[in-house]
């Protein structure tokens, strides 16, 4: 199984990320673009995630997601 970065992410009210910190770096979210579900490979014991697609304050669309099981926030992708 392929490992993410690992992140901590403050949320808001409604749970949603609002800002990140990756690698001693503090960043806004300026926006969700998307927000949505994965199951995964239940099958071979992947969990549930939330994954968003966010806009920050340096511009950069970076895609982040929580996995439930593990209760932790990783960095996906990041768009260039």
């Amino acid at each position: 199984m392929k490992r993410y970065p690992l992140l901590q992410v403050e949320c808001g009210p409604g749970q949603e990320p609002v800002q990140i910190r990756f690698r001693g770096q503090a960043l806004q979210v300026l926006e969700l673009l998307e927000c949505w579900q994965d199951t995964g490979c239940w099958w071979a014991g992947e969990s549930e995630k939330t994954f968003y697609r966010l806009v920050f304050e340096d511009q950069s669309v970076r895609e982040i997601f929580y996995d439930r099981k593990e209760n932790s926030w990783y960095l996906y992708k990041t768009y260039d």
